[in-house]
């Protein structure tokens, strides 16, 4: 076997290896990019349900203060928005992972906010 054969087979064993490892490089990425679709998907479909049910129950309450105080159509107006800007509110909580910070003191100790590398000085 000459040098040239030898170079020319060893070329072909580093193709052949580069094409087997571009496919389990393919077949990792469509598994992450489904799983990034579904999560996407759930966030879409979780921002859809906060929103329409913050304003169908702000509505509702509405209509049962308008129905209890005869105030129509007031009360169901001013629940409606109310519950239009709660429903937006959860939404921006939700995608800026702030769901469950809530209260001053809570935002104002980085530690209780799980913070890594947070100071554990006291106020």
């Amino acid at each position: 076997m000459n040098d040239e054969e030898r170079l020319s087979q060893d070329l072909k064993e580093r193709i052949s290896a580069a094409q087997n490892k571009q496919k389990d490089a393919s077949s990792d990425s469509s598994t992450q990019t489904a799983e990034i679709d579904g999560k996407a998907f759930g966030s879409a479909m979780r921002v859809g349900i906060e929103l329409v049910s913050a304003i169908g129950i702000g509505t509702f309450i509405g209509y049962w203060i308008d129905k209890y105080f005869q105030t129509a159509p007031f009360g169901m107006i001013i629940m409606f928005f109310l519950g239009f800007a709660a429903g937006f509110l959860n939404i921006y909580k939700a995608q800026t992972k702030n769901y469950h910070k809530t209260g001053f003191a809570e935002l104002t100790h980085p530690e209780k906010n799980g913070e890594k590398g947070a100071d554990k000085t006291e106020s």
